[in-house]
């Protein structure tokens, strides 16, 4: 996937781009991987490059899901508390992975990631009425 095409790095210019992906570690999962269980310490922000993902909770079951471009991970890292979902794999999925400190240290030099981030969250947090 080009970088250029994922929204929270889209913000950004060519060379910071690059240098946020130095960073990165990529990371392969097979389907029925998971990938962060709900309630273990937070430690890397994730962008799915390719596959797909589903996020459920222990209290209410599946709550959504995430595909290339997409990311994940944030919440326990910006409230520094642990993981509040569990992401398994639903498909052959590849993410970029960005430790916890490097996140942060980004979200500093680069403050607008956090505007596509945070219309991202917002969108989650209020989903469209559905036309059952």
């Amino acid at each position: 996937m080009d970088p250029a095409a994922i929204p929270i790095l889209a913000v950004l210019g060519p060379k910071d781009r690059e240098e946020i992906l130095g960073y990165a570690r990529q990371r392969s999962y097979a389907p029925g991987d998971i990938l962060v269980r709900e309630g273990d310490a937070a430690l890397n922000f994730y962008i799915v490059l390719a596959g797909h993902v589903h996020i459920e909770t222990a209290g209410a079951g599946p709550v959504g899901t995430r595909g290339p471009g997409e990311f994940f991970g944030e919440s326990g890292l910006l409230g520094d508390h642990g993981r509040t979902a569990t992401v398994i794999a639903d498909d052959d999925v590849t993410c970029l992975l960005l430790a916890a400190w490097e996140f942060r240290s980004l979200l500093d030099e680069h403050p607008k990631m956090a505007v596509p981030m945070l219309h991202e969250m917002i969108e989650r947090s209020h989903p469209a009425p559905s036309d059952d």
